[in-house]
This record gives structure tokens, sequence and C-alpha cells, in this order.
């Protein structure tokens, strides 16, 4: 059972409407699903609470702000012990090109979003920072075209 069986519809159409514009105020979402803004109020501190709402964030516009590089790079890890892949999960975390990071099934054990300013970033984040993180035994790399379709928001 998720924790979607214990939403009712007034949740859903909340986490909708925050999903299209975080900085909806609580008095507009309560006019929009009919409640008062108390209780509004309420609902989205109890999704809060719940972890179903993880935080709030502007959502910016990569390339204008000069990182016209996205990459998905995908990682075979030669680590014979788990607490390896602890350390390789914790300094992924601290690069800031990752911008997500995904342990995956198939051929790769993790595939990473990565965005940076261009092709020249690209080379010194894979030789200077990435190929460094102990384990990593093979990268490879497809670099994005045309994003056709970018979003964050869940099919609610």
């Amino acid at each position: 059972m998720s924790l979607r069986d214990e939403l009712d519809d007034i949740d859903l159409n909340i986490l909708r409407l925050l999903q299209e514009d975080g900085r909806t105020t609580h008095a507009d979402l309560a006019r929009q699903v009919g409640l008062s803004a108390p209780s509004v109020l309420q609902r989205v501190r109890k999704l809060e609470e719940m972890h179903i709402i993880k935080g709030y964030a502007a959502l910016l516009d990569s390339e204008r702000l000069g990182f016209s590089l996205t990459a998905f790079v995908h990682i075979n890890l030669v680590l014979p012990e788990p607490q390896p892949v602890e350390k390789f999960r914790a300094m992924l975390v601290k690069l800031p090109e990752v911008v997500s990071c995904y342990h995956v099934s198939g051929e790769f054990d993790y595939m990473l979003e990565v965005v940076v300013e261009d092709m020249q970033a690209y080379q010194e984040f894979i030789t200077q920072k990435l190929t460094k993180v102990a384990g990593v035994s093979r990268v490879v790399t497809s670099f994005v075209l045309a994003k056709n379709k970018d979003s964050v928001r869940l099919p609610l």
C-alpha cells in the first residue's frame, strides 16, 4: 500500500495545484479546492509531515544560465564490497554537475544526469572528478540533442 491510498481527492488536487505553481498561496489553494485557508494549511502541513511534499524549489532554465550541455552518463563499477558502493554514492552527491543519480538494472550500475556549460566543462568533469571516484570502471555518455519534455510533475 502506498501513501497515495491515504489521500482523498482534495489532497490530490492540492498536490496537482502545487506541482503547477509551488508559490500558490493557501488562500488561492482554498478557493480552488473549495475549503477554508486554515483547512488547506492543515492539509499541506500533513502532506509535508508525510514527506509527500519533500520541499519547494524554483525551476531554473539551465540553458539561460549557461548550462548548455546535458549528458546521461552510464557507469559500471568494480566494487567487491558494499562499503565502497556507499562511498561512491557519497562522492556523487558532492558533485554539483550531477543533478540526478539512479542505481539501475541492466548493462550499467548507475545512470547520472549531468549538466555543464560546454564540452570542455564536461571533459573536465570526467577527467578531474568522475573518473577519480573509486570503483568507476566504465563510463559511457549519451549527450542530449534536444529536450522534448522536461517535467518534474507526477501524473496524479
